[in-house]
């Protein structure tokens, strides 16, 4: 359920991007008066694009990934690797967390140039995403040693992990 929200949200977003872009050129080059909050409105969008993306292709298991590796290792060799792998994702999502509220409070009471948004709005995407990273990754984590303990693969070259698709 939380993946279609996600993807719905997302899709928003990529719809007002896109049509925030599409109206910036009609003004610009038909109209012959730009939109001056066209760019800082598509930027903040893309944001927020990025970071829920990052974390919907997570939970779908969807990042770009080399399984070349992975594959041609003994079988003994995937836990530790899967469990290093959710380890390093772990960490960057703490760094997110982080360092996104460091600059999150650091433009606390600073606003946007032309549209006059506070920063902050822009900046809390970051940690927020960090968040929801760090817990993915610590399902994934348990899930992952319940597969491991069970002798089930934990990584599947080809095919989305089952854990991942579980909920949908």
């Amino acid at each position: 359920m939380i993946d279609r929200i996600m993807e719905a949200f997302c899709a928003l977003l990529l719809l007002a991007t896109v049509v925030i872009a599409f109206l910036a050129v009609i003004f610009r080059y038909v109209i012959g008066s730009s939109l001056s909050w066209s760019f800082e409105a598509t930027v903040a969008l893309l944001t927020y694009l990025t970071f829920i993306g990052s974390y919907l292709a997570m939970r779908k298991n969807a990042h770009l990934k080399v399984e070349v590796l992975v594959a041609r290792l003994p079988a003994s060799a995937h836990g530790p690797i899967y469990f290093f792998n959710q380890l390093v994702i772990a960490a960057i999502a703490v760094v997110m967390i982080a360092y996104g509220l460091r600059q999150t409070l650091l433009f606390a009471k600073q606003t946007s140039l032309v549209m006059e948004v506070p920063l902050w709005v822009l900046y809390v995407i970051i940690p927020a995403s960090g968040l929801l990273i760090l817990l993915q990754a610590l399902v994934e984590l348990a899930n992952g040693w319940r597969r491991w303990r069970r002798g089930e693969p934990l990584f599947a070259p080809g095919e989305p992990d089952a854990a991942a698709t579980k909920g949908q």
